[in-house]
């Protein structure tokens, strides 16, 4: 039903925010982070934004989910008031690439879950992550590009 590609993923150093809640409420902590970065200058052309889930919707309250709104902005970053510096694993990842708005992104990260993985043998090494990859604010809805990238274990 999506295009999945097995592919071996490099670690990214990352400064974030963590949003406590629906994954689909996370936009203000996005403008938080957005402004955080613009306040220190241009942002750099290898910008990249990421959500890192933590909780399983299907498991956890909605009010109690936990998620980290995160972007590369350069090796440099450091933790302040407002963001905190980690890093996001890598290693072998199933890589849905998803087309369109990102209200369709919880349905294509379900399948890739309860039926990709077990249809191909595969098991999470821990819950996924997305990346953004153009921008929502130049880009009409059925165009943006998100990659859900989905750490495999062994």
């Amino acid at each position: 039903m999506y295009p999945v590609q097995i592919r071996e993923l490099a670690p990214v150093r990352v400064v974030a925010i963590r949003h406590i809640g629906p994954y689909e409420s996370a936009g203000p902590t996005f403008d938080r982070l957005w402004a955080w970065a613009r306040a220190r200058g241009p942002l750099p052309v290898d910008l990249r934004v990421f959500s890192v889930y933590h909780d399983d919707p299907t498991l956890v309250p909605a009010g109690s989910l936990r998620c980290d709104v995160a972007m590369y902005i350069g090796p440099d970053a450091q933790s302040d008031s407002v963001v905190t510096v980690g890093e996001i694993p890598g290693g072998r990842h199933a890589v849905l690439r998803l087309k369109g708005p990102y209200s369709l992104v919880p349905q294509a990260s379900r399948w890739l879950l309860e039926t990709w993985l077990p249809q191909h043998g595969e098991r999470p090494a821990r819950a996924p992550f997305d990346e953004y990859l153009n921008n929502p604010a130049i880009v009409p809805p059925e165009e943006l590009r998100t990659d859900i990238c989905l750490p495999l274990a062994g």
